[in-house]
């Protein structure tokens, strides 16, 4: 094989995870503390979500390390199973003896619950981690939830980690599962590796193999990232095959034609896209049994509602055209329905991140050329940018304008800036048309995908916690004293008072109560510092109601 023909040790690009080869890229290890901060909570459901491929198993391999011998952890593989055979899995998984003879979901939960508490009394934790968590029934999910009711003394005895594709959290927006959405303490959804990513992660595998890592250069590397968009199996899978053949050809360099065959042996034809091009599969082979009875855009059957059901013409919402900045026109508008046919042409226009980036950047004052318009070049106008997938609520936290991924119609996404969240509606700029929306239509239609900006002091890394020092502090003192109405302190120590001082900020503001300042804790103190920041509650394009 290659290995030798390139002087490797093993396979640097096999799929079969092993811990050795796991490169951790920013991405990783954001998405590991996130879950490690979740199981430090006092309970509930932490979520980690993200493409096929992506690192998410990896990821949690890594998490299982990290625990303590303290914490009894189950594991499940496959949880397309019945309620009652999840938990019997989870009773198989804490070597729980039953009667196999007489099952049933009390007896099974009693099991369970008997056994947290044995737990519990010793202080030992228990988590159970569930992969490929989008299999998960309706059914089995809110058996989980039950699971997690159970408490001693304000302390739930039971984590549960689901780790899943992004459909995850389109079934958690399902109404008969609102009560365990509500209950997730902490979540992460992982995107693929940028190309400046790809190229340490090619390096570090090479390396553990005793590689050269100058096998792969830079426009190669390249190369892989826009036809692999990042996705580290992909990456692997592309790798892999290029060194065979090269070494077929005995070639000591990969070219862009070993690529090219890699490519083609993978069947990769085009980057990689987000689940919901096979939900639009689904849904045309659905309209397609559907056509001889209705015609399937006179009733919505193209639009991908939160349970996936096809809706009539009845229950869709359309957005309202805005043209105009007086108010006597802007109450004509809203009594105006534009249909979705109608925004077709810009539409089509907005298929490209760029132009709605680049409205984002006139939101911050900032006039930036078409090409230019991207996330990494915030940095040059003393921004930081943030990449999510998320919910409504969050994108109301942040109270910040946004770019959002939306879909038409056939489910093909398209870019728009989101502009505000008022009474009025939701305030979209859609390429050169300016729309106002309801929040059922932009929820109906958002992916969850969202970039913003944000600003903070230059000397500001990722967070600032209890015995930290200098200038950074007492600015931080000041403004949360000033936000709170109370008195700023003249010391530079991030001590007890001023600790507390924060979380009392952090409750007052909606934000997770822990004392430390991070990104998010951080932005909302810029918002009452700075009153020129852009914010999603004041609707600067759009006239006051009297």
């Amino acid at each position: 094989m290659y290995t030798e023909f390139f002087h490797l040790k093993e396979m640097p690009f096999s799929i079969a995870p092993d811990p050795r080869f796991f490169y951790m890229s920013d991405r990783h290890k954001e998405a590991l503390t996130h879950l490690t901060y979740g199981l430090q909570g006092a309970g509930g459901f932490i979520m980690l979500t993200g493409e096929v491929g992506t690192g998410k198993t990896t990821v949690s391999r890594a998490l299982i390390q990290e625990l303590t011998n303290t914490t009894v952890v189950g594991y499940i593989h496959n949880p397309a199973v019945s309620e009652l055979e999840l938990l019997a899995i989870l009773c198989d998984e804490f070597k729980l003896d039953y009667d196999q003879h007489n099952l049933s979901l009390k007896v099974l939960f009693d099991l369970l619950h008997h056994f947290l508490l044995a737990n519990c009394q010793q202080d030992k934790a228990c988590v159970v981690i569930i992969d490929e968590a989008q299999l998960l029934s309706t059914a089995a999910l809110e058996q989980l939830r039950l699971l997690t009711n159970l408490d001693v003394e304000h302390k739930k005895l039971l984590h549960i980690v689901l780790i899943g594709q992004p459909e995850l959290q389109q079934k958690l927006k399902l109404p008969e599962l609102r009560q365990l959405a509500q209950r997730i303490t902490a979540r992460y959804h992982l995107l693929p590796l940028t190309e400046l990513e790809l190229v340490s992660y090619v390096a570090y595998r090479l390396s553990i193999a005793s590689g050269n890592p100058g096998l792969f250069s830079r426009k190669i590397l390249k190369l892989i990232h826009r036809h692999t968009a990042g996705v580290p199996r992909l990456v692997n899978l592309v790798c892999d095959k290029a060194l065979y053949y090269a070494f077929k050809t005995r070639n000591d360099k990969i070219t862009s034609q070993h690529i090219q065959a890699a490519v083609t042996a993978v069947a990769i034809t085009t980057p990689v896209k987000t689940h919901k091009n096979a939900q639009r599969l689904a849904a045309l082979a659905v309209t397609v049994c559907l056509g001889l009875v209705i015609t399937g855009f006179q009733f919505g059957l193209f639009n991908f509602v939160e349970d996936d059901a096809a809706v009539t013409q009845a229950g869709k919402v359309t957005p309202i055209i805005v043209t105009t900045n007086t108010d006597t026109q802007l109450a004509r508008a809203r009594n105006e329905v534009m249909s979705d046919k109608a925004l077709f042409t810009d539409i089509k226009s907005a298929r490209q991140r760029s132009t709605a980036t680049q409205f984002l950047y006139k939101e911050w004052g900032y006039d930036i050329a078409l090409n230019n318009a991207t996330c990494r070049n915030a940095k040059y106008a003393s921004l930081r940018c943030l990449q999510r997938q998320g919910n409504y609520a969050e994108l109301v936290q942040y109270n910040l304008p946004a770019v959002v991924r939306l879909f038409d119609n056939l489910g093909d996404g398209y870019y728009a800036t989101l502009l505000s969240i008022t009474p009025l509606g939701v305030e979209l700029q859609l390429s050169s048309s300016h729309i106002l929306v309801s929040q059922a239509w932009f929820e109906q239609y958002w992916s969850g995908d969202f970039t913003l900006f944000w600003t903070a002091p230059s000397r500001f890394k990722n967070s600032l916690k209890e015995n930290d020092k200098g200038e950074l502090i007492r600015w931080l003192d000041r403004n949360i004293s000033a936000a709170l109405g109370e008195q700023a302190a003249s010391g530079a120590r991030f001590d007890w008072p001023l600790m507390k001082k924060v979380m009392r900020f952090q409750q007052q503001s909606g934000l997770s109560a822990d004392g430390i300042v991070g990104p998010q804790t951080m932005m909302t103190v810029v918002h009452y510092a700075d009153s020129t920041v852009p914010k999603l509650n004041v609707a600067t394009h759009l006239p006051e109601e009297k």
